[in-house]
């Protein structure tokens, strides 16, 4: 696995391996209960660290393993964040 050793993954592949670890392992049960909140995957261990915010869930995560690689999502939504243009045009 590219996360282990002082190889250090990229973010394709620890965006790959977190969308598994979720998808496999995570996805079913949070959908129950936490669908909103953020959720960091450590893409090393498994382990899903739940936050209110991606802040909190980011600290959290780092809190219990300062050295993982995490990827950020958020529960029910198909990414951590959602962006978007808007255009205007005044008269």
């Amino acid at each position: 696995m590219a996360t282990q050793g002082n190889t250090i993954p990229s973010t394709r592949e620890i965006a790959e391996l977190g969308e598994a670890i979720y998808q496999r392992q995570w996805e079913e049960k949070l959908l129950k209960d936490s669908v909103g909140k953020f959720v960091a995957i450590n893409v090393a261990t498994g382990a899903a660290i739940l936050g209110n915010t991606s802040e909190e869930a980011l600290r959290l995560a780092q809190e219990q393993d300062p050295q993982a690689y995490f990827h950020l999502m958020r529960v029910g939504h198909r990414g951590a964040f959602q962006a978007g243009w808007y255009l205007s045009h005044a008269r």
